[in-house]
């Protein structure tokens, strides 16, 4: 899924006024938590040890890095943001349970097909 891709499917699933860069932030957000929580606990090349961040001059067809189908949930993320920034406390939850499941989803199959980081103790004697 690209910037473009994410962009494009939230605001066909749910019209909004938010801006562009406002929806760049969140997508940032939702990416950053992505590669703290995720990628950066599992064994990865070193090119993707930086914290990626998106502005309205990245190219719109960067690949984010969850790989399709695993790549809603940055629209579930989004989304839960426009009904935060909405006061939409109904649809928040409704969106925030579709985007935590997203979230395990991809969690999940990110540790079956990465291997974690092992950390070694040394111990004196």
């Amino acid at each position: 899924m690209t910037i473009n891709d994410a962009i494009s499917i939230v605001d066909e699933m749910k019209p909004n006024m938010m801006s562009r860069e406002l929806k760049l932030k969140y997508l940032t957000e939702c990416e950053q938590l992505i590669h703290s929580e995720i990628l950066m606990k599992h064994e990865h090349p070193a090119e993707q040890d930086a914290r990626p961040k998106y502005t309205v001059e990245s190219n719109p067809e960067t690949e984010l890095l969850a790989p399709d189908p695993y790549g809603e949930v940055y629209v579930h993320y989004i989304i839960t943001q426009i009904d935060r920034q909405n006061q939409e406390d109904g649809r928040y939850n409704i969106d925030r349970a579709h985007f935590e499941n997203a979230w395990d989803t991809l969690s999940d199959w990110w540790t079956r097909e990465h291997m974690p980081i092992q950390t070694v103790r040394e111990f004196s004697i």
